[in-house]
């Protein structure tokens, strides 16, 4: 009898035993599908698609400008740098006005809050921007293009085809007097040229 007693509590270890196996494989199975880490906008791949407001508040879809190339301009209202590099930007955008091809987006980036849509609107430096200004709040946007530094801005261009060709400052030097290559520039004549030669990513 005692013999059978431990034979039973020894069966009944062994099935609890596969029970507690058998849901940590089911686990191990499912939780990579829903734990797999948010794709990053890296040179040769897709852009992330993103929907944004505005200034005026209306929301703006990355993946509706499909067809045209498209820089993205992260930068922040607070910093001074991103205010040094604006008119650069400006430029830039300007010499391509008129043309359906392009478009230029600046995304203002908050990474620990949120922004005053009004205090930008205020900001003379942001009204005089020739392209929409985005607000991308909590820096969602900006964290998923490897751009989350407020204080450095960082382009990205993208294709028609909307990959990602080249993510990284808009020229080699902060400083303008001594900027001797103009990055932004480089790739996004490289994109309307439709070479097939990706521009690396440069790295501050």
């Amino acid at each position: 009898m005692i013999l059978s007693s431990r034979r039973r509590h020894a069966q009944l270890g062994l099935a609890a035993a596969f029970v507690v196996l058998s849901a940590s494989v089911a686990t191990l199975l499912v939780v990579p599908a829903h734990s797999k880490p948010v794709a990053v906008a890296d040179v040769g791949t897709l852009a992330p698609d993103f929907q944004l407001e505005d200034l005026t508040g209306t929301q703006v879809t990355l993946s509706s400008f499909r067809g045209q190339a498209v820089v993205l301009y992260f930068c922040s209202g607070e910093s001074q740098l991103s205010k040094a590099y604006d008119d650069r930007v400006e430029r830039l955008a300007h010499d391509y006005t008129g043309d359906a091809r392009v478009q230029f987006f600046a995304i203002d980036v908050a990474p620990n809050g949120t922004i005053d849509p009004l205090s930008l609107r205020l900001d003379s430096s942001v009204a005089a921007r020739p392209f929409p200004t985005l607000l991308d709040n909590r820096g969602i946007v900006a964290t998923r293009y490897s751009a989350v530094s407020a204080r450095t801005p960082t382009v990205v261009v993208i294709n028609p085809r909307g990959e990602v060709r080249y993510r990284g400052p808009f020229d080699n030097n902060p400083d303008l007097a001594f900027a001797t290559r103009h990055l932004c520039d480089e790739a996004l004549r490289d994109v309307l040229e439709s070479s097939t030669t990706a521009v690396a990513t440069m790295h501050r």
